[in-house]
């Protein structure tokens, strides 16, 4: 069966590879977005930029659920780090449930 919390230095660790991913998205949408006319070149950096910006924020979504789970709470207050960015501060500090929870067994890390 798959381990679906996530501990907080888990957590962490993926926070700062969705920060790299998103940063390298964005750069490339923005060289994609340069100039009056969209050229083929430009289209692929927009295109691949844009892909990687998706899989940083699924990849943030993912990682946020299983953490979420590993305290115990309902992957749906996801979205309240949407609305209240400030929310991941609590998410990253906040200790996980000791032992068995709803969810399935402690995460590893």
């Amino acid at each position: 069966m798959m381990n679906i919390r996530l501990g907080r230095l888990g957590y962490l660790l993926r926070l700062f590879v969705v920060l790299v991913l998103y940063g390298i998205g964005s750069l490339l949408v923005a060289a994609g977005g340069k100039g009056e006319s969209l050229n083929p070149v430009a289209l692929v950096f927009l295109f691949f930029g844009s892909g990687i910006l998706l899989l940083a924020l699924l990849s943030y979504w993912i990682s946020s659920v299983r953490r979420l789970h590993d305290m115990g709470i309902s992957g749906w207050w996801f979205l309240l780090q949407l609305v209240f960015p400030p929310a991941v501060l609590v998410v990253c500090v906040w200790p996980g449930e000791r032992g068995f929870n709803r969810f399935g067994p402690p995460a590893g890390y």
